[in-house]
């Protein structure tokens, strides 16, 4: 079978339905990356959730509230907007709190609260801290 070989004209309009797959690729791509990123945030704050309620919610409250007495310490309350405005709205701050129990200044929290490193891993912490940004009193 001879085929015959292609005018400037038709390799053109070969071209469009390539251009136009590219054109629409191109707008497509940055709204899949979007959803794909909300889903892995969404996926972020459930582990958050889940390890928030194993190890945080017993002094915390489920809710975030806080307010528990031990002594003469009172369990803080984790919800925003004062979660942000204590911490400086930093989650290398509230890392440190959850890992090292170090407050806003670098001291230490009162004794109740543990440090949490080498128990909870530092993903284990960003997903606790994704999941407190949910939290508003």
């Amino acid at each position: 079978m001879l085929t015959q070989p292609m005018t400037k004209q038709k390799k053109r309009r070969a071209g469009l339905p390539l251009a136009a797959l590219f054109l629409c690729l191109g707008q497509a791509l940055p709204a899949m990356a979007q959803t794909t990123g909300t889903q892995a945030g969404s996926a972020e704050v459930a582990t958050g959730a889940k390890l928030y309620a194993a190890n945080c919610a017993s002094c915390h409250r489920a809710d975030g509230s806080g307010g528990v007495k031990f002594g003469s310490a009172v369990s803080a309350d984790l919800r925003a907007p004062g979660l942000e405005t204590t911490y400086k709205s930093s989650d290398k701050l509230l890392l440190r709190a959850i890992l090292e129990a170090k407050d806003e200044d670098g001291d230490r929290l009162d004794q109740p609260m543990p440090a949490w490193q080498g128990r909870l891993s530092t993903a284990d912490a960003q997903a606790i801290i994704a999941y407190l940004k949910t939290l508003h009193s």
